[in-house]
């Protein structure tokens, strides 16, 4: 029971460093796109890629607790994780945009988001930062 209280407890933060991580990404892609002239396609790289920076710090710090000094190998693997999660989500999210034409690119990003969502934390927990990697 206690271990899936702390699973629970650890897909909730999970899901909670990764809203925050979709405000971001759904800001950058708001600027990118309207402030400075963006293609949506282009500028969703863009936002992926800074959204994913501060998820990293905030999963290895607050989500999963890592401790690990090496850091590289950790982020190696959390981006592998989420570089296949982020290909899946930008797949769903340009398949939307290019099979209904004028969808809102923040509705495509949310329908990415939520596909990725279980992908993301199965890889983050069972390999990007599982526990006896660290040591």
């Amino acid at each position: 029971m206690i271990m899936v209280a702390n699973h629970s407890s650890q897909f909730a933060r999970f899901c909670g460093v990764g809203a925050l991580g979709f405000l971001i990404d759904a800001g950058l892609l708001l600027w990118f796109t309207q402030s400075l002239g963006l293609n949506p396609y282009l500028a969703r790289v863009f936002s992926i890629a800074l959204a994913l920076t501060m998820t990293w710090a905030m999963h290895r710090n607050w989500t999963f607790r890592s401790n690990t000094s090496d850091r590289m190998s950790e982020w190696s693997r959390f981006a592998a994780v989420n570089g296949a999660g982020g290909a899946l989500n930008y797949s769903v999210y340009s398949a939307i945009l290019l099979a209904l034409p004028g969808t809102a690119p923040l509705l495509a990003l949310a329908a990415g988001s939520v596909v990725a969502l279980a992908a993301n934390f199965l890889g983050a927990r069972l390999w990007a930062f599982r526990a006896d990697q660290r040591p």
